[in-house]
């Protein structure tokens, strides 16, 4: 589907060797190591580095670029060979703002908002809460006095909220945590976090299970693939009632963009026969190159589309009256253009409107010229380049001009 995201991964992970570097290097070897990695041919790759790897030990050269290179292909493998079997049945591309909004999940599953709607604030931190079903526990994202960013917890006692306190069991090792979502079971909770030591570089996905006994939850797992990737992957949210799931990536997008994956889930975890696949298809499955790769009863498919669907219509209706999050103040947050108390406010809000239509436009053919120009030739790709600059620079002027917008939004209605 992407090939510059293997791009992207291969400059992080397999370091191009120049002449002055390495006057030993193979070019030929290299550039078969990088397509190896990019169809995710790891038994191909492991078996170039250590002919690499012998070669240059009998010549007594170093060798731990390599012995790095090998060991992170052999991760890779792992986690490749255990991808899960899942089906996709949708993806839709949309600004990261708008992550939320495209989550149709029915009121029975539980509620997501962002921190700053639900605390009715204006947060420097990207987070979310979840509330449960019943409207009686909220979990949350927040910094602690450490600036970490962390799982807390309050339930609804009476009347009153209990003092939120943080989620025992999760790893200790995480740099971030965030987008939680709980089953109604009450016990299986989904985030996503940052561990440099399980996870894959990025937000990584896991699953844990509240452990009635110790009162806390049982040791997170890696979801793996296809769910994780060495992009940000997150926002994992299952509906029960819908047998519906969703889970969000900026794998390969465009800044500021984000793919929403609508999946089916599955009781119990299955995983692919990397025997019957091969390596060359299982790491299609594993990125999600085609979503139609995934598609083996077509029946459920359509099935689970049209509850898709259903679930899409429903929630257009809902929202009606809940257009767009546009924080004004810590205290006010406007979701409909009536809500605007000025005449010059209501017009700006407008224009707003109109410029975050024109970004998503934006974000959406940028990302078309950009999959067009990773499977392009080297002539093709001499043309399309200054087309994907101009985008580029008309999506970053419209960034820009929003939060201008936003300001001069916030001035008309509180004037000042």
């Amino acid at each position: 589907m992407k090939n510059s995201f293997w791009v992207i991964l291969l400059a992080l992970t397999f370091p191009t060797f120049s002449v002055a570097q390495r006057r030993d290097a193979i070019p030929e070897i290299e550039e078969q190591l990088k397509q190896a990695v990019a169809k995710y041919d790891f038994d191909t790759a492991e078996e170039l580095l250590e002919t690499r790897i012998l070669a240059l030990t009998k010549k007594k050269l170093p060798t731990d670029n390599e012995e790095t290179q090998l060991e992170q292909v052999r991760q890779m493998q792992l986690k490749v060979e255990t991808t899960q079997q899942v089906v996709f049945i949708d993806s839709v591309v949309v600004p990261r703002a708008q992550l939320l909004p495209n989550l149709p999940i029915s009121a029975e599953s539980g509620s997501i908002f962002s921190t700053a709607q639900y605390f009715n604030r204006q947060d420097d931190v990207d987070a979310t809460v979840f509330r449960s079903q019943l409207e009686n526990q909220i979990i949350f994202a927040q910094q602690d006095n450490d600036g970490v960013i962390r799982l807390y917890q309050s339930n609804l006692i009476g009347k009153e909220w209990s003092q939120a306190t943080l989620i025992k069991g999760l790893n200790e090792s995480d740099k971030k945590q965030n987008y939680p979502f709980m089953l109604t079971d009450g016990s299986t909770l989904y985030y996503a976090a940052i561990n440099e030591e399980e996870g894959m570089g990025n937000y990584d996905i896991y699953m844990t299970r509240y452990d009635s006994d110790t009162r806390s939850f049982l040791s997170p797992e890696n979801l793996g693939m296809p769910f994780n990737s060495p992009a940000n992957d997150y926002m994992y949210v299952i509906d029960e009632f819908n047998n519906l799931g969703w889970f969000a990536t900026d794998r390969n997008q465009p800044k500021d963009s984000i793919c929403i994956y609508t999946f089916i889930p599955t009781p119990t975890r299955s995983i692919y026969n990397i025997d019957e696949l091969g390596s060359e298809r299982l790491g299609r499955l594993a990125y999600i190159h085609s979503i139609r790769d995934t598609w083996k009863d077509q029946n459920a498919v359509k099935e689970a589309r049209n509850r898709l669907l259903t679930l899409r219509l429903g929630t257009n209706q809902e929202q009606k009256a809940h257009d767009f999050n546009l924080i004004i103040n810590d205290r006010i947050t406007y979701t409909t253009l009536a809500d605007a108390q000025t005449e010059n406010g209501k017009q700006k809000i407008q224009w707003w409107l109109e410029s975050k239509k024109d970004q998503a436009a934006t974000a959406q053919q940028l990302q078309q010229l950009r999959d067009k120009y990773a499977i392009s030739s080297t002539a093709d790709k001499q043309q399309l380049a200054p087309q994907i600059r101009i985008l580029e620079n008309k999506h970053e002027e419209l960034e820009t001009s929003i939060k201008t917008q936003e300001k001069e939004i916030r001035k008309a209605e509180l004037g000042n």
